[in-house]
This record gives structure tokens, sequence and C-alpha cells, in this order.
């Protein structure tokens, strides 16, 4: 972990252990499926096509009610990213399936609007900075181990970059005070996270590029512990 990422992690546990009595304040849980692939405007060679790849994301969130229609969001966790080439002339081993795993961070602000008592809809944005886990600049991915007819080389990697990211999503409050959230939302970083180069065909004397920003698109759960109402349980029990 990097020192920007501790730095988060750092501030993110204190305000975990001030959330503690305090109604304002959320812990919450978020987790759900992500899809990413290679950026739109790469212009692939015949007979070679992009796939979407999916993979899933899980999320440790302090939230904190600037009112009763706003909240600040502080995030970090696992986002698994990445691609899939294919090469639509081969019957088997024709693809290339690459997962890109991801050390997100992020802080954000929320809008809700009401809709009915218990219910609301919320609208969010903010930036994020990701750290690529593992990886080298000098990666090399072949289609199959043996007799490869293709590969992709890794010419640049960045393994930190900053993302900006919207959503919206809709909820509802439990009875205890809690809240919960389905969530929907895309993340596209500011600069291109891997450059790469695709070889193929005799002795790999054929290539063209290949670019991997990091664009995802997130579908999630989220559920908001309260800590107030947590200690207004524990009271009325004791």
């Amino acid at each position: 972990m990097n020192s920007k990422s501790g730095l988060f992690f750092a501030i993110f546990a204190t305000l975990s252990a001030a959330a503690f009595g305090q109604s304002k304040w959320f812990i919450a849980a978020n987790a759900g499926a992500v899809v990413s692939r290679t950026s739109t405007g790469d212009t692939l060679a015949n007979p070679f096509t992009t796939r979407n790849r999916g993979s899933v994301f899980g999320y440790l969130q302090g939230t904190y009610d600037l009112s009763k229609a706003s909240s600040l969001n502080f995030k970090l966790g696992y986002l698994g990213t990445g691609f899939r080439i294919n090469n639509d002339t081969m019957p088997a081993n024709g693809m290339i399936k690459q997962p890109v795993n991801i050390l997100s961070t992020s802080l954000g602000i929320s809008f809700r609007q009401r809709f009915s008592t218990g219910s609301f809809i919320t609208e969010n944005f903010g930036i994020a900075l990701n750290q690529q886990l593992g990886g080298s600049l000098t990666d090399t991915i072949y289609n199959q181990t043996k007799n490869a007819r293709y590969r992709i080389i890794n010419e640049n990697l960045v393994k930190t970059f900053p993302a900006f990211y919207l959503g919206f999503g809709m909820g509802g409050n439990t009875e205890e005070g809690h809240r919960y959230e389905f969530t929907v939302s895309y993340q596209q970083p500011f600069a291109t996270a891997r450059q790469m180069r695709v070889e193929y065909g005799e002795f790999y004397n054929q290539n063209f590029p290949l670019t991997f920003r990091g664009g995802n698109l997130q579908v999630g759960f989220t559920f908001y512990f309260n800590f107030g109402a947590l200690e207004k349980s524990q009271e009325y029990f004791y």
C-alpha cells in the first residue's frame, strides 16, 4: 500500500472510530458487480474484437450526513477491472482475459431526494485514487501456452491514477435508523492505465496498439449502519 492509500486509511479509521454514538455518521458495506473493457477509441485489426469483462468490487465506506439531503462519502476497497480480446478466426483458445486488480480509495458527495417517508433516490459524484495491484512494465500475455497465435505486451503501465465517478441510487430507511441503497455508478480515469501492443502473424511481425483506461460500470448494494441507532437499541435492552 503506498503512502497516499495509507494516509487515506488512517483518516478513514479515525473517522470510523468517531462514528460511534453520533447519529450523523454511518459505516457502510458496499459490494456488487463491475464491467470494464478496453478503450472504445481503439481500432483493432481484423479479426480481433474486444469484449466486456465482468468482475466484482467491495468497499468499506464511511458516510457523514451534512444535512437531511446530502452526505460526504469515504471509500476504501477492492475493484476488479480488466478486459478481454478475442481472435474471431480461432475456434479455441482465441481469447485473452486480462484482470486488472485495483486498490481504490475515493471521496465524494451524494444528494438525496425523498419521494415517500422512508424511500429516496440519490445522485453521487466524486474523485477516486486507483492503484494497480501486481503486474510489471514488461508483462507479456499469450493466448495459449504452446503454439501461441498472438500476444499482448505492456508498453506502459501506470500503477497509480486518479479517476472521476458519478452515479445514482434508490433506497430507503429501516425502522432502526439504518439505510440501504441499490446503486449504479460509472468511473472514468483521467489518464490511461495501460498502453499495450498486440502482436500477431508469422514471427509476430504484425501489430496494433491497445489502450486500457480503466473506465468501469459498477452495479451494487450498500447498507449503512447508523451507530446512533445502534446505541439507542442497546440502551433499550439494558
